[in-house]
């Protein structure tokens, strides 16, 4: 009889192990709703996509004042198709530096800002890119920002986009109602 007594002290029941898979389960679903790891990457992309985009915006501010020639040869590399010039960051030949990269300034001739590639979307996609629109005088970059803690951001930027984060020195011209110059 001593043998079996000590036989069932030595193991769980069926009922003890139930319950503390249930207090793990319950425990690791708080966690996951308390983390949310896809926002906190969310997050991180937005976060990327707010460096690049005052990144791009100090350097064109800095190729602009550095410029000897017209606002079109430095904003348009390559002339205005259209009355605009416009580049995605899903375009091909999309990172050159040269102005024929999305973004339409030679910011690899520049002397005081160094862009050894231009960023691009850390998504990249149809949805998700950089736009780049000019019209020789002005020029906006605009981006999607996927988390809802930067809605704040993409409606008081100034610009006319309340989806979209936009920077540069006219902020109306892409667009994706009225009549706009470029369209994303």
């Amino acid at each position: 009889m001593k043998k079996t007594a000590q036989a069932q002290a030595k193991g769980f029941t069926l009922v003890e192990l139930l319950v503390v898979i249930a207090i793990i389960a319950i425990l690791a679903a708080v966690v996951v709703l308390i983390i949310n790891p896809l926002e906190l990457t969310r997050r991180g992309r937005d976060a990327a996509r707010l460096t690049d985009l005052a990144n791009l915006q100090n350097a064109i501010n800095v190729a602009a004042q550095e410029a000897t020639s017209s606002g079109t040869d430095i904003l348009c590399v390559g002339g205005l198709t259209a009355g605009a010039c416009t580049g995605k960051s899903t375009d091909g030949n999309q990172r050159v530096t040269d102005g024929s990269g999305w973004v339409k300034v030679n910011l690899g001739a520049q002397q005081s800002v160094s862009v050894p590639t231009l960023p691009v979307d850390p998504t990249n996609s149809t949805a998700l890119h950089y736009t780049y629109c000019s019209d020789g005088t002005g020029w906006e970059i605009n981006a999607a920002l996927e988390s809802q803690q930067q809605d704040d951001k993409m409606v008081n930027d100034g610009g006319d986009e309340l989806t979209r984060y936009e920077v540069g020195s006219t902020l109306s011209l892409i667009s994706s109602t009225g009549t706009p110059l470029c369209t994303y």
